[in-house]
């Protein structure tokens, strides 16, 4: 493959890792190899995405289980940095500390890192895990579209991203900002992660700092936040709150009566739990100006979701026992 026709997500490549173990003996035993000593080797029992790590925030990429017992503790990377929680606690740090706090309950575990031979070669952190396999070694002998991704994520990572500005996108986001900072004190934009005024055709979603503006409850994780100019997965741009991992209790449960009396509602966005209230669509390729009572409406749904989280998301704690009991 000579170059790469869209970014390949992480996501994607979690997922393809999950079939290869799940369906494809060789790349199995490949994979076995060079994760863990041959003792430790045994057939795979059970594979997990996206586990909650142990005494930390975060989640560990997969979780496999094999059948002697083994927890095989998996980060993938294609080409992204090292992620920091807000206590300072590096990503590599985390998968440590699940393997101690397993082995702490007499559970057999390493940390894998799953990346590009010049990601494992060239990160200083790849060291802190145990086992450690190259996109390389998986996509040996493949063949078809999932060497084509392998491939492609390779390459990606010899080829750093730089996104290609775009002025209206640049200038709509700045008149955002300005609009937030002035109007909507309470709500706290994350930075750009693009560094400077840098906004790509793409950028469609504003996020805000749910630790400086969400208050914390028990049995409940914060959530992350953001606004949508567009959805192309549902008919409605939006404000969300999202809770990692509950996704797929959508639906297990009637929404908490004091959410639905705000006009939101609960739906799946992805693996996680979305609290949302549809806002209008908002096009970042237009003038603001003509849009700036939509932007206003749009941050004031976000602020009523605010608000109702502060006062009374304890509420969703009670309604995730009793999903999982209608789960189950």
């Amino acid at each position: 493959m000579n170059e790469i026709p869209r970014r390949i997500r992480e996501a994607e490549i979690d997922a393809l890792i999950e079939r290869l173990l799940r369906h494809n003996s060789s790349a199995v035993g490949r994979f076995l190899a060079a994760a863990i000593p041959d003792d430790l080797r045994a057939p795979v029992r059970s594979i997990a995405r996206q586990t909650r790590h142990r005494g930390s925030t975060g989640t560990i990429d997969l979780e496999i289980v094999l059948r002697n017992g083994l927890h095989l503790l998996v980060e993938n990377k294609v080409d992204a940095g090292w992620s920091v929680t807000g206590e300072g606690e590096p990503q590599p740090e985390r998968y440590r500390g699940s393997v101690s706090a397993l082995l702490a309950e007499g559970v057999p575990a390493f940390a894998v890192l799953v990346a590009p031979l010049l990601y494992l070669s060239g990160s200083r952190h790849a060291a802190a895990f145990h086992g450690r396999v190259a996109y390389e070694t998986l996509a040996e002998g493949l063949g078809g579209s999932e060497e084509r991704l392998l491939r492609a994520a390779i390459l990606q990572a010899e080829t750093p991203y730089e996104p290609v500005p775009n002025a209206l996108s640049g200038q709509f986001f700045y008149h955002f900002e300005e609009l937030v900072r002035s109007e909507f004190p309470r709500l706290v934009l994350k930075r750009n992660p693009n560094g400077g005024d840098t906004r790509p055709t793409a950028s469609r979603t504003f996020y805000f700092e749910a630790k400086r503006m969400l208050s914390d409850h028990p049995g409940v994780p914060l959530p992350r936040i953001s606004l949508q100019a567009w959805d192309s997965n549902a008919p409605s741009a939006s404000a969300k709150l999202m809770i990692g991992g509950w996704g797929r209790l959508a639906g297990c449960a009637p929404a908490p009566d004091s959410l639905t009396a705000i006009g939101a509602y609960l739906r799946p966005a992805g693996r996680s739990l979305g609290i949302v209230m549809d806002t209008p669509r908002l096009d970042t390729q237009a003038p603001f100006e003509a849009q700036r009572e939509a932007v206003r409406e749009g941050l004031q749904a976000l602020g009523r979701l605010q608000t109702w989280w502060n006062d009374t998301g304890a509420d969703m704690a009670s309604w995730h026992v009793k999903a999982r009991e209608r789960k189950s």
